[in-house]
């Protein structure tokens, strides 16, 4: 998989794609099929989606960003909201040349789609959204703890929240990469992460996307559970939901073979 550095707002921003190699200062080409920009989860980065960018590569553009203070991209502290995240991401896209895409998002990521679809609304294809919600619930002990871990008061959590009962019985090795992928941003960001997406509401926000749209959502997600997701199909015209089965909020990793076959579905009904 191939990746490079873009600079953004003077922000290294690192991000994978699939295609032929390019010079430092060259953009690669994205002409295959659909661009599909893929925006990560709170205090992750890019390379959890490399089932779906293996996947959908052969047939489409996939382009997956570290966001500001994630992964290998520059910085140690996050953006102090969805919306700067997502006026990040348009400045992103402007910088590889690209003036439409699907955008696809996880949790976090879900939310800043949401609102870059409805503030941008001539930048979105298509969207994919997936084990997010319009308005988290998020636990101020989970935020605290987190904090607490920015002050090296406490370790990082390592847990199984986030999987379903079936993938801790059967996959601890996609628990395993799960807790692998999360060591690679600094705890600062997630815990700037949290704060933001704990303070995001876009339910105001939904009426306005007219984008075609695909939700999925993990039948046995505790932290945005289908219930969300039923809010989010009612507050989009047109919008489509599947309930994804033995998957939570990491139904990318858990199931992606079912993921990837809804997506493909998805895109190909795009005209």
């Amino acid at each position: 998989m191939p990746t490079k550095y873009a600079d953004v707002r003077g922000c290294a921003t690192y991000y994978y794609y699939v295609g032929k190699t390019t010079l430092p200062d060259v953009v690669p080409d994205f002409s295959r099929g659909r661009k599909l920009i893929l925006i990560h989860a709170a205090g992750s980065n890019a390379h959890t989606w490399h089932y779906q960018w293996e996947a959908l590569g052969a047939a489409h553009s996939p382009i997956a960003p570290d966001l500001p203070g994630h992964g290998r991209s520059a910085g140690v502290e996050a953006l102090p909201s969805i919306q700067a995240y997502t006026d990040f991401l348009i400045d992103f896209a402007d910088a590889l040349k690209i003036d439409s895409a699907v955008f696809f998002g996880r949790s976090m990521g879900g939310a800043v789609a949401m609102d870059l679809a409805a503030r941008y609304p001539e930048r979105v294809e298509g969207l994919v959204l997936m084990a997010t919600a319009a308005k988290f619930n998020l636990p101020p002990e989970r935020i605290e703890q987190w904090r607490a871990v920015t002050m090296g008061r406490t370790g990082q959590p390592f847990t199984n929240d986030g999987y379903s009962p079936k993938t801790i019985a059967e996959k601890r090795e996609v628990i395993q990469e799960g807790w692998g992928e999360q060591i690679r941003t600094d705890p600062r960001t997630r815990w700037g992460d949290m704060v933001a997406a704990a303070k995001a509401d876009v339910r105001d926000q939904l009426g306005k996307i007219t984008a075609p749209t695909l939700i999925l959502a993990g039948a046995d997600d505790l932290v945005t559970p289908p219930a969300d997701a039923e809010i989010i199909k009612a507050g989009i015209k047109g919008a489509r939901l599947e309930v994804i089965t033995d998957s939570a909020h990491n139904l990318t990793t858990e199931r992606p073979t079912e993921v990837n076959a809804a997506v493909e579905k998805f895109l190909a009904s795009l005209s």
